[in-house]
């Protein structure tokens, strides 16, 4: 029997009225003491083979004891667990039951109650039986409330017989009405809850419980138990263990302060376990083994560990010249064999300016030294060394995007599932793990495409430029610290793992190959997914619409991790999985400014193994 509630009717076979549903219920008819509505849904997750979390919010205005039950029928004609539980204001009224002793590979059917007040019904599962012979996984990310109606939710909500829904992140977004999304969100009515950037408690409780009381969240979470991992709007842009891009200090206090705050939120409005006594509230990571044929690992790679993003303006290096100074009234301009031969007193290394007109180098030493601390005069630039950077800068061993304890525990967890012979290893990843060095987009797009947006966008106008350098699209993702990923390619290679990478955070579909070296051994394969409803970064770029076939065709021409792409659309993947293979299947819905949409599958992608940690190629299916 397959469950699908909709927006009109999450509580599938009872009346739905004013975020509660009435009914006469044994035990539970007398009024409580306090008035109480479900205005929130249900929810679960953090799936075991016999025990998942199931959760609720209740709406009132003191502690209330609710009752909750779990069934195996949508009916609740036979009830396999039951109890009470206390919605409290220290946890925002928030109930998380972990319900233990079920059987592996099931679904049940659970509900709250207070009174003659009943919550919607919900459906979840727990973790695959041994023998399961199939697992059906929906993968999404990226889930801005101002961006966008949440189309995506409503169809998945519809898709039969799924196992779980891994989000891998972006659940909310921490902006106010004047950040990212701002413009969209007025216009379509979906503006943030409270009507500022949130930095407290109160602020991220305010938001979720925004998000929250979206009808097609709603029955997203009440057709399956949900698997999540927080990316960085959880907390603020491009969060790393010391901050964030949209964290101020002096204005916005201690990050560790705003960082707790936005956790506790999250673990109070999110259906899963709280860490465990001693554990940190950001150093999540945890394996969820799903029978005998995969097993899915979700590391934390923003809070624990992760170094401060690289800025291609700020960190940039830049062609020097080398003088000899050891006569300072008459320092005299070296080649590098020249150079290399004095010692380094005698040597100091000044930015090369160079003549805008001819392209040559200026080498008076006065000059570069003065316009070193002063800027440059008109008619001179400086040229980024870019194997410098790459090596210095971006392969700098220090920089860090998982910690050593994550390293070894994620290379752990893979050699325990292959010692199980299972045959998938699967990772749930927040951001691109592919080489993705970014086409030269100033040729790629003729003027008359690409000069309509980039004539009033300065930060789009500058991005476009900065193709020219071909450097990581993202330095953000794992291209921003290579270190990391050999060492994590390393760990594959040595468990032998089939690698699949799931993928959220770039606003887009992809297929990656991923090589442990360019043009090296295959380590594994990426599937990445596209967003909820978040905007697209070649969105910015669309005033031409054939901005996203020539974005497409270009980057599979000149990219060779990617196997496929889609820049245009919002949507989710649907991962079916067996002893065999792994297939992704690609899903759009043609619009989220509007509820008035169609849904398509772009493509479905198969990748098969061919023994331990050796895979085929990805191939249409």
């Amino acid at each position: 029997m397959s469950f699908r509630p909709t927006r009109r009717d999450a509580l599938k076979g009872f009346a739905f009225t004013g975020g509660a549903a009435l009914m006469s219920t044994s035990g539970c008819s007398e009024a409580p003491a306090v008035p109480v509505e479900f205005l929130h849904g249900v929810a679960s997750g953090d799936p075991e083979e016999t025990a998942v979390i199931i959760w609720t919010r209740a709406t009132a205005t003191a502690e209330v004891s609710l009752l909750w039950q779990v069934a195996k029928d949508e009916y609740f004609d036979e009830i396999v667990s039951e109890g009470e539980a206390s919605a409290k204001p220290s946890s925002d009224y928030t109930v998380k039951v972990d319900v233990r002793g079920l059987e592996p590979g099931k679904s049940y059917f659970y509900r709250f109650l207070s009174g003659e007040t009943v919550s919607p019904v919900g459906r979840t599962r727990t973790l695959a039986s041994k023998d399961a012979t199939k697992l059906r996984l929906g993968v999404i990310s990226c889930s801005h409330y101002g961006f966008g109606f949440y189309n995506v939710y409503r169809e998945l909500a519809k898709e039969p017989h799924l196992d779980a829904i891994v989000h891998l992140g972006d659940y909310i977004y921490e902006y106010g009405p004047d950040g990212y999304g701002g413009d969209v969100a007025k216009e379509i009515g979906r503006e943030h809850e409270p009507p500022h950037e949130i930095v407290t408690l109160e602020d991220y409780r305010t938001r979720f419980s925004q998000y929250r009381r979206d009808a097609d969240l709603q029955a997203a979470h009440a057709a399956a138990p949900f698997i999540t991992i927080w990316d960085d709007h959880e907390t603020a842009n491009n969060s790393w263990s010391g901050g964030a891009q949209n964290h101020q200090p002096d204005t916005e206090g201690k990050w560790e302060t705003r960082r707790d705050a936005a956790l506790r939120a999250y673990f109070e409005w999110m259906p899963m376990r709280d860490p465990k006594p001693g554990e940190s509230f950001y150093r999540l990571h945890r394996t969820y083994k799903m029978g005998e044929l995969a097993t899915l690992h979700l590391i934390e790679t923003r809070l624990t560990a992760r170094s401060a993003e690289v800025s291609y303006d700020d960190d940039m290096v830049y062609f020097e010249t080398a003088y000899d100074i050891s006569n300072p009234a008459a320092p005299v301009a070296l080649s590098e064999e020249e150079a290399r031969s004095l010692p380094p007193p005698q040597i100091v290394r000044v930015k090369t300016p160079w003549r805008e007109s001819d392209g040559t180098a200026e080498t008076d030493y006065a000059k570069a030294r003065e316009w070193a601390d002063t800027g440059l005069p008109g008619g001179y630039f400086y040229k980024p060394d870019l194997e410098r950077f790459r090596t210095e800068v971006l392969g700098n061993p220090a920089r860090k995007f998982l910690g050593d304890e994550q390293m070894s525990w994620i290379g752990g967890e893979l050699k325990a599932s292959r010692a199980r012979n299972v045959p998938w290893q699967i990772l749930g990843n927040q951001v691109i793990m592919a080489r993705m060095d970014a086409p030269d987009y100033t040729v790629a797009f003729p003027p008359e495409v690409i000069d309509p947006a980039i004539r009033d966008n300065e930060y789009t106008r500058r991005w476009v430029e900065r193709t020219r350098l071909r450097l990581p699209i993202n330095p953000g993702a794992w291209d921003g610290y290579p270190v990391s990923r050999q060492l994590f390619y390393d760990a594959v290679r040595e468990a032998e793992a089939n690698l699949v990478v799931l993928t959220g955070d770039s606003h887009q579909f992809w297929a990656n190959d991923l090589r442990e070296t360019p043009g090296g051994r295959r380590i594994g394969v990426e599937f990445g997914t596209s967003s909820v409803s978040s905007k697209g970064g070649y969105d910015y770029l669309a005033a031409d619409p054939r901005v996203y076939d020539i974005a497409e065709e270009t980057l599979l021409r000149e990219v060779p991790e990617i196997v496929y792409c889609d820049t245009r659309h919002r949507g989710y993947i649907l991962l079916e999985i067996d002893a065999e293979a792994v297939e992704a299947e690609y899903k759009a819905v043609s619009t989220v400014r509007s509820r008035d949409y169609t849904v398509s599958s772009l493509k479905r992608l198969r990748v098969t193994r061919e023994g331990p940690g050796s895979l085929s190629d990805i191939v249409p299916v």
